[in-house]
């Protein structure tokens, strides 16, 4: 009993794909409430003349026919039914429908609880989505039109009763204001669960990444001093053997050189927020100086550099890790390119936002690596490891910015990191 009492207080909407099944709930557990409210109130109501007598049976009746729709549903969702946005709607509606047939036996529009229908407004904002709560509020301004026409006055409200002229424009308007109020704080509500949720599968997905990192790094350490063993002992065994050209032990040398590359990009993944040094820097110029140095040591297409929007392009970054990941993006491109076609890399200006875009025409990115973006050693190249975007995206993690990978129209393939704008700390000094 004390955890039905305490359940009614907690928030009708979870964060997960039941969260009707506990709206469906809830709705009937304050129905329960208030039928036994209503029953409650006979006797006072026929006291105070607000009921009279020959409308009991009526007014029973109804509440009956109500606890027998709230067993029903009850015994439905404990059998296992999954209730949809429909079923809410019927639900709230019968409460509309319903309370509104109670208040028209005991009074109608001049029934002092008329403000109970008010509060369905607000079930209706919090608990419906899109047009079903307005729907149920359409349904809601009927019902107080049909008071307004349709009600049995008792002895009691007869000698107390305002102008239906001045009470119904007054119960219109504050259901109306009631009932934009709500929405908009349960707007503001969902928008701040979905972040609540989206910071915590990111802070989860960062967890993951610190924990692959310091696995890669032990792994890295562990290997090492065997593989440069194994190296020392494969040069001294040519030397000895004569054996300096012979294929199967250049063989084994170059795959034991691609082992320590594989663990030499290991020990360099792992991206710590708190161990990075940022800075204030012009992505402009940052980009510039990567693809210049990128373009004089390497044959192959052509880099251009692309700038767009308006305003200054500074961001808070580590100089040092973001050119390492922009280089392995750039590194990417040339491969994709097969070099012929050019890349390009757009440094881009928007409200609030800088974004570094390298794209080529290539083939495009694997499907198996946008499915997969952010995880190490997912790769489609033989030769390759699959550490490189897993660098830029931790990076994207751990600066607070994000990484997206994309096709473009007319083919080629296209990686961007979004960096929140930051302004020149230089000029702001001067």
């Amino acid at each position: 009993m004390r955890e039905t009492l305490r359940s009614l207080f907690g928030p009708p909407f979870l964060a997960d794909p039941m969260r009707d099944a506990a709206k469906f709930a809830w709705i009937i557990r304050l129905r329960w409430i208030a039928l036994g409210a209503q029953l409650a109130a006979i006797v006072p109501a026929l006291h105070f003349e607000l009921l009279e007598l020959r409308q009991v049976p009526w007014f029973v009746g109804v509440v009956a026919g109500m606890a027998l729709v709230n067993g029903l549903s009850w015994t439905a969702l404990r059998r296992g039914y999954e209730p949809e946005q429909r079923d809410l709607l019927f639900q709230l509606g019968l409460d509309v429908s319903g309370t509104s047939i109670l208040l028209a036996l005991s009074g109608g529009a001049w029934n002092p609880f008329v403000p109970i229908l008010f509060v369905h407004a607000g079930l209706g904002s919090l608990l419906l989505e899109g047009r079903l709560s307005v729907a149920l509020f359409a349904a809601l301004l009927g019902c107080l039109v049909f008071l307004q026409l349709f009600t049995q006055i008792p002895p009691g409200l007869s000698d107390t009763r305002i102008a239906g002229v001045i009470l119904f424009p007054a119960q219109l308007l504050v259901a109306v204001a009631f009932w934009f109020l709500t929405t908009w704080l349960s707007r503001t509500l969902g928008s701040l669960q979905q972040r609540f949720v989206m910071r915590r599968e990111r802070e989860t997905r960062i967890d993951r990444l610190r924990a692959v990192g310091a696995l890669a790094a032990g792994l890295s350490h562990e290997f090492a001093t065997p593989l440069n063993t194994a190296q020392l002992r494969l040069g001294r065994l040519a030397r000895n053997r004569a054996l300096a050209n012979d294929p199967g032990l250049e063989l084994a040398r170059e795959a034991l050189e691609r082992c320590g590359e594989v663990l030499r990009q290991m020990a360099g993944a792992p991206l710590r927020p708190e161990g990075l040094s940022l800075e204030v820097a012009d992505l402009d110029q940052l980009v510039r100086e990567v693809c210049a140095g990128v373009s004089s040591s390497a044959e192959g297409p052509s880099i251009r550099v692309l700038t767009s929007g308006d305003g200054s392009r500074f961001a808070l970054v580590p100089r040092v890790a973001f050119s390492q990941g922009l280089l392995n993006l750039v590194d990417n491109a040339i491969e994709a390119s097969g070099g012929a076609d050019e890349v390009e890399v757009w440094v881009e200006r928007s409200p609030g936002r800088v974004d570094v875009s390298v794209c080529d025409r290539g083939d495009g990115w694997p499907d198996v690596v946008k499915a997969h973006l952010g995880q190490p050693f997912v790769t489609t190249r033989p030769d390759r490891v699959g550490l490189g975007l897993y660098f830029v995206h931790t990076l994207s993690e751990a600066i607070g910015a994000e990484f997206h990978v994309e096709n473009r129209e007319l083919g080629g393939a296209v990686a961007r990191i979004s960096l929140p704008a930051a302004q020149d700390t230089t000029q702001l000094a001067t």
